[in-house]
């Protein structure tokens, strides 16, 4: 989202190239919009602020004694920036609705989604096999629950011509969550991001299909995936991992259950949940587009977009909360880390591993995920956040059958920052810049489009030895 007075957390993808001015904040690694730096952050207002400020002249922000952070939790201002918009808290139609009616609906999308995400990935790089974890968070436990799908190097060194070379040595490993509101999508649909990580690192990639709302509402989604982290860790002398090299990847709901589960394996306890062990410790986040705080409505989210118009339709929206929030749980008690990740405590907050965080300009998500920026520098933890000019949710995603240039561009900056993260000796790295690393992984992506009609994506586009951002 553009405006004059926003705190300028990003960088901006786009056609055009501009050269990356080095970062005045030794904790934000990305912090220039169009070349031009802005003042600290201590000297400006929260971005959301200045956006409700600019569409309501009144606004209560919450100032006094109340406005003082409380026992582990974020301070009020940012839990209540955006909600405090209007006292009526927002009514979803579809939350009275049968759960098997939600089902239904649920159903009819999903094999839409399959359809499209079949004609996106049919020449991606496949999967080289699939393995079953068991359930022992929470409810609904049990064998062979949870479906993952491993994109592992050492199984295509008889076809790959990259430098997966040595089945003897230790990888890092990448689990993934797939994006879909909570209620639609598959571990298969981000194949073009597995199959481009798993050649730009080496590392072997998982992708986890948790198990799905309405039939499994929260926390279900997210104690699916605190296993998979889990058990993975576990299972690291069968795959050949390295367990101090783990990177978690999310795109959309994806993005929120890959910070709801670290916050969960940091305080089982506090919700009754028995590991069994110490959880692994997580390199780093690579997080796009992620749904960050439910306390804020549906309603207020899309007031906050600079085209509100281009978001995601209210009926789907509707039917992703209803479908995941069962029972309904009030606004107000929506602040459980598990479901807002983004209003987890300081505490944790100063605890967080790096994270790469990749917003949409026209996206209703787009506020949370620069407030939730601006927490973790104020904290003093490492962050490097990218916007992508003049995209909607989810731009990576069909339709169109193909990604984008600004696709190869963000998954190679979000690669990057993974590389560094598992500190990637540079002998093995095919490439030293970002420039070049981006080129890789056009090259990749390019590799994997179907031999059709489609028109391809000029390479000139990736062979500026300064580009920085695009």
């Amino acid at each position: 989202m553009s405006d004059e007075t926003q705190p300028d957390l990003s960088a901006v993808s786009t056609a055009e190239t501009v050269e990356e001015p080095k970062p005045k904040h030794p904790h934000l690694k990305a912090v220039s919009e169009g070349g031009s730096l802005r003042p600290p952050f201590s000297a400006r207002r929260t971005f959301s602020q200045r956006i409700l400020r600019r569409n309501r002249s009144k606004l209560d922000t919450g100032a006094g004694p109340d406005n003082e952070p409380g026992e582990g939790r974020p301070p009020l201002g940012l839990r209540k920036t955006l909600s405090n918009i209007g006292d009526e808290e927002y009514i979803n139609p579809l939350e009275q609705s049968a759960r098997w009616m939600l089902s239904a609906r649920a159903g009819a999308i999903r094999a839409g989604a399959n359809i499209g995400f079949g004609i996106m990935n049919r020449a991606a790089i496949s999967s080289t096999s699939t393995i079953w974890l068991n359930s022992t968070l929470g409810p609904w436990k049990g064998r062979k629950k949870i479906e993952v799908k491993v994109w592992d190097p050492k199984k295509r060194i008889e076809t790959s011509t990259s430098r997966s070379a040595d089945p003897e040595k230790t990888r890092p490993a990448v689990i993934n969550f797939h994006g879909g509101g909570f209620v639609v999508g598959s571990a298969t649909d981000d194949a073009l991001w597995a199959g481009a990580v798993m050649k730009s690192t080496d590392a072997v990639v998982f992708s986890v299909n948790y198990r799905l709302a309405p039939e499994y509402p929260f926390p279900k989604a997210v104690e699916d995936c605190a296993d998979a982290i889990i058990q993975i860790a576990k299972r690291s002398q069968e795959f050949g991992i390295d367990t101090d090299r783990i990177v978690i990847s999310g795109f959309s709901a994806g993005g929120s259950l890959a910070l709801s589960s670290w916050v969960l394996l940091q305080e089982p306890q506090r919700w009754g949940y028995d590991l069994g062990g110490v959880p692994p410790k997580i390199a780093g986040f690579a997080l796009f587009y992620p749904l960050l705080d439910w306390t804020i409505s549906r309603p207020n989210k899309r007031q906050s977009c600079v085209k509100p118009d281009v978001t995601l339709s209210k009926n789907l929206t509707d039917l992703f909360d209803a479908s995941y929030i069962f029972p309904k749980i009030p606004k107000d008690e929506r602040d459980d880390p598990r479901l807002s990740p983004g209003l987890m405590s300081d505490e944790l907050l100063r605890e967080l591993p790096p994270v790469h965080l990749c917003i949409c300009e026209y996206d209703m998500l787009h506020a949370e995920g620069h407030t939730f920026a601006e927490r973790m520098d104020e904290a003093g933890r490492e962050i490097t956040v990218r916007v992508v000019k003049e995209a909607k949710h989810a731009w990576d995603k069909p339709p169109p059958m193909w990604p984008k240039p600004s696709v190869h561009i963000e998954y190679g900056h979000a690669i990057e920052s993974m590389r560094t993260w598992i500190a990637l000796p540079e002998l093995e790295r095919k490439n030293s810049t970002i420039s070049e690393t981006i080129r890789e992984i056009g090259e990749t992506i390019e590799e994997q489009r179907p031999n059709d009609k489609t028109p391809q994506v000029e390479k000139s586009e990736f062979k500026n030895s300064d580009l920085a951002i695009s």
